[in-house]
């Protein structure tokens, strides 16, 4: 209807619609159109919503009918809402009926709940009465069992114990070794008892027991354990083995004890023989008896082999008393060594007598200490237990004087507490003077390492004695480098090294080298060995020199150079060598600090070695600064430019092989605060090479500049009369020749890379002094200054090709290029040449303006020497360095 009304009013309204919307009860109302919230507005206003139906008088036609809709609908509405509030009103009385069935139903499961817990009480108390009788009656079980087994066991110790007494009495100890097991077992079950007297009496007979089979014992090892009854009776043997039982199923300090009293037993007779402090056997205290030492050690294991298998296995007894014997040899040896090193002397052939038996004896020691490791099954722990070794056992030295060490933060509380009480024992050890403790102690300690072996036990008393073995060494090393040095021939006649002696062919400057360094190192020993003294012992110096004379082929195979590119003197080689087998030979002796110092020999020996390199390549360059244009000169011309490119790939390769060097010396030595000594020792040997590379290129640079002769035929030129412009001057032929010559031997000699830094080096140095050159020059006229400019663009070109000389003469493989960089270098320094020779091309007039064109940043002393090259009279020249200076002030320059 209302839909009508609006379509009706909307046409008399001319075309103003409504959104009034009808509803019918019972059914949802129609969702409002947006005008219908117009009505539910607080800013609605009905005169503008009725001016806006009814605009004019024409549309008021309908309002009459609309008027009567309208009251029919408000019937409407009024109707609904009266049905709306009876319904309500009805809805209301039903809910308070549902609200009290709900609390009924609530109240009536209250109830259930408390009768279900009054029940579960009930039951838990008629639970808790029938658990008690259990409890009662599994208490009453479990202490009857108790009591049950502790009879059934006190029944056991009492004629456990009966039957120890009677095997006791008997000296039945494999039954007893059992029996005393058994009854120990079962004492630990009445520990808690020792109040009840039957079990007090019990244990006292058990420990009566147990007193007596030890006295047993011990009065049966010292009657029985002796060679002549252990080899004639057999039951001794297996009376002794079971009595090893009874001791194992004691306490173990009686085993200890028995050990260490038959251990010193032992060490007695040794020290009767050997021991300075017991007065006998004379023969053995020497250095040169330890020999006599070992076969007794030897002997004593083979002939008491069968008195030693009385023993069980796990007890150690042979390997115990073997390293208490080692320990007390080195103890001696220690005492021999002190004496012989408080009895100095200034006999050079006697100290070279005492090296030789040292390490002679230092040799046979290790080889003893490698059969012992045999003899027990050790021989694969002796590298590993010599790579790891520490002398922290020693009586001489310990670690604590070595930087670097464990610190400590590292370790458990449990490990520091062990330290901490092995140092204390080993303070208390090091008081004893004399005493048997200290070998069988310290044998114990050493023992108990999983990884023990007998390498280094006594060879390591030697470490603190070999500074004579180490003075030997390095002398042998410094008379082996002074002889290459006499014998080198720096390359002059391309020969192979001679390295088994001969007659040499070096220059007599090589030989003064040689000879000078060897007498200032002989000088500096003070005390050393004559190695000329010849001896027939293999530790000898003649063998020394005989062993470490390279031949051939062995420095082709450590300096190695392929068709001359990168090939270094012989002697660098034979050198390395010779460093090599001291290395070999003294790493075989010690691992510590005399290894150490044996790398301080190296050190100086190659730095040494640098030096007299040093002084050759300054020898060559003053010979190549000196040379003359004369018949004869071109070859040695040759040999000092090829003794100093041998220098150079020399130094090189020297400086890369120390560090492989020091590599393998820190991963020798044994400890931190050593290998960074080794660190130092390579950095100065390093240095020290790269500064002679350094030194000899400079000095190969200079004398290939000076062998140009570019500055003396540029300053001995009169370029003021010269009055043509022709081809490229004569002292460029020279200097092309000269080039020519020195590159293509450099070539032949260096390294590639070395070579085209050597190119670029002479590059900047050529251009550089004709630039000098040029401004030394007396007058310059118009036509040499484009003389010179035609030369200056004839000598950067030669410069720019230097890379390729002879290139023709090698492969494909070995073809150079020029580098960018050699490109522009050249191109910079040729630039400002070429600029100073079109400065001296310009008219006078314009000179200061053409200088600051095409040279801002050269020097004023260059302007005035320009200024008096075109004639210009010093004063006038003064005024234009004058004006110059006020035009660059101008310019902020």
């Amino acid at each position: 209807e209302m839909e009508g009304v609006r379509a009706s009013s909307g046409s008399d309204a001319s075309g103003v619609t409504t959104s009034t919307h009808l509803s019918t009860p019972g059914l949802p109302s129609p969702k409002p159109s947006p005008d219908s919230s117009k009505f539910a507005s607080s800013e609605f206003d009905a005169v503008d919503f009725l001016n806006a139906l009814f605009p004019d008088e024409h549309s008021l036609r309908g309002v009459d009918e609309l008027v009567g809709k309208l009251k029919l609908r408000i019937s409407r509405v009024d109707d609904e809402i009266l049905t709306a509030v009876r319904g309500q009103a009805g809805g209301g009385a039903k809910a308070l009926s549902d609200l009290q069935t709900a609390q009924n139903a609530i109240a009536s499961l209250e109830s259930r709940v408390g009768d279900i817990k009054h029940k579960a009480a009930t039951s838990e108390a008629m639970v808790t009465e029938i658990c008690a009788d259990v409890k009662k009656l599994d208490f009453a079980k479990k202490h009857l069992t108790s009591t049950i087994t502790s009879l059934r066991r006190l029944s056991m110790l009492c004629q456990a114990v009966d039957q120890l007494e009677t095997h006791t009495d008997q000296r039945v100890y494999k039954e007893s070794a059992n029996l005393l097991a058994a009854v120990t077992e079962l004492s630990r079950n009445f520990e808690h008892y020792v109040d009840v007297g039957k079990v007090d009496e019990l244990i006292t007979r058990k420990d009566r027991c147990a007193a007596t089979l030890k006295n047993h014992v011990f009065e049966d090892f010292f009657m029985n354990w002796q060679p002549s009854v252990v080899g004639s009776d057999a039951n001794a043997v297996e009376r002794l083995k079971n009595a090893c039982l009874v001791l194992d199923a004691l306490q173990p300090e009686h085993r200890d004890k028995l050990i260490g009293d038959l251990q010193n037993k032992e060490l007695l007779s040794y020290a009767s023989v050997f021991d300075a402090a017991a007065g006998a056997g004379g023969d053995g205290k020497s250095i040169e008896q330890i020999e006599r030492r070992f076969s007794w050690i030897k002997r004593n294991l083979t002939v008491k082999h069968v008195m030693f298998s009385v023993f069980p296995r796990n007890w150690k007894f042979p390997e115990l008393l073997t390293m208490s014997l080692c320990k007390l040899t080195r103890a001696n040896l220690a005492e021999l060594l002190d004496s012989r090193e408080n009895a100095t002397t200034d006999d050079a052939a006697a100290k070279d007598r005492q090296t030789t038996s040292l390490i002679q004896a230092m040799h046979k020691t290790l080889a003893f200490e490698k059969d012992l490791d045999l003899l027990f099954g050790l021989g694969g722990r002796s590298e590993t237990r010599k790579k790891g070794h520490n002398r922290t056992d020693s009586s001489v030295s310990d670690g604590s004087a070595f930087d670097g060490g464990d610190d400590g933060e590292n370790l458990s509380a449990s490990e520091v507490r062990a330290r901490h009480a092995r140092l204390v024992q080993k303070r208390q050890l090091e008081t004893q003077k004399g005493g048997r403790a200290l070998p069988m102690d310290s044998a114990a300690n050493a023992l108990a390492d999983e990884q023990w072996s007998f390498v280094s036990v006594i060879t390591s008393v030697f470490e603190d004695h070999l500074s004579g073995y180490v003075d030997m060494e390095e002398a042998q090393m410094v008379e082996e480098l002074g002889r290459l040095i006499s014998l080198e021939k720096w390359g002059a006649l391309g020969d192979a090294y001679e390295g088994s002696g001969g007659s040499g062919t070096g220059t007599s400057s090589t030989k003064t080298v040689g000879s000078s360094l060897t007498s200032t190192f002989k000088s500096r020993l003070e005390g050393t060995t004559n190695l000329n003294g010849s001896g027939s012992n293999s530790g000898s110096n003649s063998d020394l020199q005989k062993q470490n004379r390279p031949s051939t082929e062995n420095i082709a195979s450590v300096a190695g150079a392929v068709d001359g590119a990168g090939e270094v003197l012989p002697s660098a080689g034979a050198v390395f060598l010779n460093v090599k087998k001291v290395f070999k030979r003294a790493s075989t002796l010690t691992t510590g600090k005399p290894l150490l110092a044996i790398h301080g020999s190296f050190s100086r020996v190659l730095r040494a070695y640098a030096g007299a390199l040093s002084a050759r390549a300054k020898e060559a360059g003053v010979s190549l600064e000196s040379q003359k244009t004369q018949k004869g000169a071109l070859q040695k011309i040759i040999n000092e430019t090829l003794a100093l490119c041998l220098i150079v790939n020399t130094a090189e390769w020297c400086a890369e092989t120390v560090a492989p060097l020091g590599e393998s010396m820190r991963r020798t030595l044994t400890h931190d605060g050593l290998r960074n000594s080794v660190t130092r020792d390579v950095d100065a040997t390093e240095e020290a090479f790269h500064a002679l590379a350094g030194e000899a290129s400079g000095k190969l640079v200079s004398g290939v500049l000076s062998l140009t002769q570019i500055g003396k035929g540029i300053t001995g030129t009169r370029w003021d009369i010269l009055e043509t412009v022709g081809d490229q001057s004569t002292h460029v032929d020279v200097m092309s020749l000269a080039l020519t010559s020195a590159t293509t031997t450099a070539r032949r000699s260096l390294r590639k890379n070395t070579f085209v830094f050597f190119c670029e080096k002479l590059a900047a140095a050529v251009l550089h002094q004709v630039y000098v050159c040029i401004l030394k020059t007396k007058r310059v006229s118009d036509t040499g200054a484009q003389q010179m400019l035609l030369d200056v663009q004839s000598i950067k070109k030669i410069l720019l090709e230097l890379p390729l000389t002879a290139n023709e003469q090698f492969g494909p493989e070995s073809k150079n290029e020029i580098s960018k960089y050699h490109q522009k270098l050249v191109d910079r320094e040729s630039t400002k040449t070429e600029a100073l020779c079109k400065v001296l091309m310009s008219p006078v007039d314009g000179l200061r303006d053409t200088f600051q064109a095409l040279l801002p940043d050269a020097e004023f002393a260059d302007f005035q020497t320009v200024c008096e090259l075109k004639g210009m009279r010093k004063i006038d020249a003064t005024a234009q360095v004058a004006t110059l200076k006020a035009v660059r002030a101008a310019m902020g320059r």
